[in-house]
């Protein structure tokens, strides 16, 4: 029982706390006074619902806005594209001798990496040489025979026949001579088809047969890819054709591109080397291709990649750092100190941000000193403390800043 008329005080003493203001004017006139007087001065300012203000000045950083251009950029995803990516077929038909390389090996051109079995090649190469020995003897001899038929007909020992019949065993001897030099010629061919050589550096993908396999002509056995340079396509909106074009034929496109799941890795940079001839009808894009030198190998054919372009620089604008721009429920604002060291919030229009960089088309001017850093404690109005910011400092700032300093003395916040 005891434990109940203890709560229930505590409950009535509670809530004659929180209803004071209520109940105040119900109470005696002697306890009105007392309230009154342990309630302290009236409160002013935000505490009180009244008007921001009181105490010392609010200290806050700025920057100068300064006149200068932005990069123009387009951001979108696209794709690794291989500047030569060829599959090596077998010319000939023939057994699998030899597999000189692994799986993905990375290769040099020139290299060998797959040989044919030849012995029935080299003894055929054999039997053409023999016959072309043969041929040349049989030429020779009728060579010497027309000479001394000439010579006898110049004579008049001999009919011209005689010569005649001879000239056309000479000619008969080099025709044949001839095709036998072409089937070797065409032997020595077919020999170097039976090595399967690397036409240009590049990383190979699996070997499709192993050693002792039959392959026919025309069978793919590897494909090679050049991994160093490489090709990134992209899309970009059809509407962007014309800066496009105007920047790529001033030769200033360029990427910026990075792996997609690697967002910390350097860019790589390089240049657009391509623009379809054709819009994509459905989709409303352009497609564009740019050279990467990848260099250190990150990019992958395949790989899905972000892309950064670049597309010339912006007409001049007033630069401020991103955190200078505060958004609020009528649009973003900038609040600029005066030369009084009053606060001025001005309405601002931003025409692109790059980086930390906010380049504003209406609002500001160059030399205006707007905030970075304290936004969070002035409103319009305010009297502040002054604290310039280096361009290092600016730079570091980064959105969502921290404030300055807190106020000291019950100055109002901005709501």
């Amino acid at each position: 029982m005891k434990q109940f008329v203890v709560i229930a005080l505590v409950a009535v003493l509670a809530a004659g706390y929180v209803l004071r203001d209520r109940l105040a004017p119900l109470a005696p006139s002697w306890a009105q006074s007392y309230l009154a007087a342990s309630a302290g001065p009236a409160k002013t300012g935000p505490a009180a619902g009244g008007k921001r203000g009181g105490g010392g000045p609010v200290a806050v950083r700025v920057v100068a806005a300064s006149m200068g251009t932005l990069p123009v950029q387009r951001s979108t995803i696209g794709s690794v594209v291989p500047v030569a990516s060829t599959q090596l077929a077998s010319q000939i038909s023939g057994t699998l001798a030899q597999i000189l390389v692994q799986d993905g090996a990375t290769v040099k051109q020139g290299d060998l990496l797959v040989k044919l079995d030849d012995s029935t090649i080299r003894a055929q190469i054999a039997k053409d040489e023999a016959q072309i020995a043969k041929d040349q003897a049989t030429l020779d001899d009728a060579q010497a025979s027309y000479n001394r038929t000439k010579h006898l007909v110049d004579t008049g020992v001999s009919a011209a026949q005689a010569g005649d019949d001879a000239l056309t065993a000479v000619k008969v001897a080099q025709g044949t001579l001839a095709v036998d030099t072409a089937a070797h010629a065409a032997d020595e061919v077919a020999l170097r088809n039976t090595e399967i050589r690397a036409p240009f550096d590049g990383r190979l993908g699996a070997v499709q047969y192993s050693q002792g396999a039959y392959v026919s002509a025309g069978t793919a056995l590897v494909r090679i890819t050049r991994m160093k340079p490489v090709l990134v396509q992209f899309s970009l909106a059809a509407d962007d054709l014309a800066l496009l074009r105007r920047t790529f034929d001033a030769g200033t496109l360029t990427v910026g591109v990075t792996a997609v799941g690697d967002p910390a890795a350097t860019p790589e940079t390089g240049a657009v080397t391509f623009i379809d001839n054709a819009v994509d009808g459905p989709s409303a894009t352009v497609t564009l291709r740019a050279s990467l030198a990848n260099d250190n190998g990150r990019l992958w054919p395949g790989q899905p990649v972000s892309v950064a372009l670049q597309a010339g620089l912006t007409q001049p604008l007033v630069l401020v750092p991103n955190v200078a721009v505060m958004p609020t429920d009528k649009g973003e604002v900038a609040y600029v100190v005066t030369s009084d060291n009053k606060i001025d919030q001005r309405p601002v229009t931003v025409a692109l941000r790059v980086g930390d960089q906010a380049g504003v088309s209406s609002g500001l001017k160059a030399g205006d000193r707007v905030v970075v850093e304290g936004q969070a404690a002035i409103f319009p109005g305010a009297t502040v403390k002054v604290v310039t910011a280096s361009a290092g400092a600016a730079n570091a700032t980064r959105q969502g800043q921290a404030e300055l300093a807190a106020p000291t003395s019950g100055e109002g916040r901005k709501s």
